[in-house]
């Protein structure tokens, strides 16, 4: 026994295709009359032109190449190019995912921004006193001084531990004259006790980890001069490194850069040793290159414990953009699928690197504005800060570049249902 249906769709379909076909036959018929009636306008038109009549009027092949029958092959081809264009335009039209922050969030990353600027203007200042161009006496941060006291006894000199460890781990680069050098001493210019840990590599806080083991193994001391010119001078004291040294060398570069972190010239920032390469340049009433104007800082205090108190202002504005960010982070929906969720944390991580990305940039440009109130003085510019803008912009320029291909599926079927729902 056949089940009853409850819509006879085949009925209906049936029906649908007779009317579709009556409809097609009747559009035939009127396409065959309505070539006739262009033919016999076509015949009347050669008439009028033999008669000598100029009107202007639209040739008759125009009107051909116009019309098309809307059940025809051509037809849907048009039809379908024309949707896929559309859709096209649409998908293009939302690559842009980087999601907008509102109005809070601009006032918020810009207060934080101002915040740290002031942090910089206020705490950070300059690593020392100093009388700059000798008629601007600008104060030094009293945090640097704070952390330059650290590792000195009251009577000024290396508390006990520190003094042994600099005993304990001696290196071949640790040469401060030119005298120690032997036959290469005169060709390395402007090398002394106050800027050999710029000068030498193996004092770099970052990069000396390669060239300080290289120096330790080989006996050896690498130096980038006054002239910018790199040397790896031989020591003969060194040629003979024990063994155990050899073994230990990580140690030992370790242990030797924490003896020399508290002493009075301090290390070097990472990689500001290799700014004596950079040769070039007019800055200040004294003429000095980039090169002559980096080392210039570091004897002024610019080093590694000033580069601390600078990172204050980066590491400021990352704890307070961060806070604001959890505090405003909509919660998930329990039933909400698992692509709905990867897409919303995406969508929160670019949100937070857009904060975080004008705050650091409303930062520095109070660094520029802190240069500007120092009379152009070099050791008030942040290399932290711009440190954190660079690392920032590479952040936003990632995620502005990710690929977006599932975002745009899941935001078009989003607007399909919505969309949908208003039908």
């Amino acid at each position: 026994m056949n089940k009853k249906r409850i819509f006879d769709f085949d009925t209906e379909f049936l029906k649908m295709n007779n009317d579709i076909s009556k409809v097609s036959e009747e559009l035939n018929l009127n396409q065959e009359q309505s070539k006739q009636n262009r033919d016999n306008l076509k015949l009347l038109e050669n008439e009028l032109i033999k008669l000598g009549l100029t009107r202007e009027m639209m040739p008759s092949s125009k009107l051909i190449n116009q019309e098309i029958n809307v059940y025809s092959e051509d037809y849907f081809t048009r039809l379908s190019t024309g949707i896929e264009k559309e859709i096209l335009k649409e998908i293009n039209s939302s690559t842009n995912l980087l999601p907008p922050i509102s109005k809070l969030d601009y006032v918020m990353a810009l207060l934080i921004g101002f915040i740290g600027s002031l942090v910089d203007i206020l705490m950070v200042k300059i690593p020392k006193e100093i009388n700059y161009l000798g008629k601007y006496l600008q104060e030094g941060s009293s945090f640097t001084g704070w952390l330059r006291s650290l590792g000195i006894d009251e009577d000024g000199s290396m508390n006990k531990f520190l003094a042994k460890l600099e005993k304990v781990c001696k290196v071949s680069y640790d040469v401060s004259t030119t005298d120690k050098l032997g036959d290469y001493g005169g060709e390395v210019s402007g090398f002394y006790p106050k800027t050999h840990r710029l000068m030498s590599l193996g004092h770099d806080p970052f990069f000396g980890f390669i060239f300080g083991l290289i120096d330790i193994f080989n006996g050896s001391i690498t130096v980038i001069d006054s002239k910018g010119i790199i040397h790896n001078i031989p020591l003969d004291k060194f040629q003979e490194t024990p063994i155990e040294n050899k073994i230990f060398a990580p140690l030992l570069w370790l242990g030797h850069l924490c003896s020399d972190v508290c002493t009075k010239m301090g290390l070097p920032i990472p990689g500001w040793g290799f700014t004596q390469i950079l040769q070039f340049g007019n800055f200040g009433e004294n003429d000095r290159t980039l090169a002559e104007l980096t080392k210039w800082m570091y004897l002024e205090g610019y080093d590694l414990r000033h580069f601390l108190t600078m990172g204050t202002v980066p590491g400021i504005i990352e704890l307070l953009t961060k806070i604001y960010f959890r505090c405003t982070l909509s919660k998930e929906k329990l039933a909400s699928p698992i692509y709905a969720k990867d897409i919303k944390k995406l969508q929160d991580h670019a949100r937070l690197e857009k904060l975080l990305f004008v705050a650091h940039s409303v930062a520095t440009s109070g660094n520029v504005m802190k240069i500007i109130l120092h009379q152009g003085n070099p050791l008030s510019f942040n290399m932290g800060e711009l440190l954190g803008l660079i690392r920032q912009s590479v952040r936003i320029g990632q995620v502005s570049s990710r690929d977006k291909t599932g975002e745009i599926i899941v935001k078009n079927r989003d607007r399909i249902n919505s969309e949908w729902g208003k039908i």
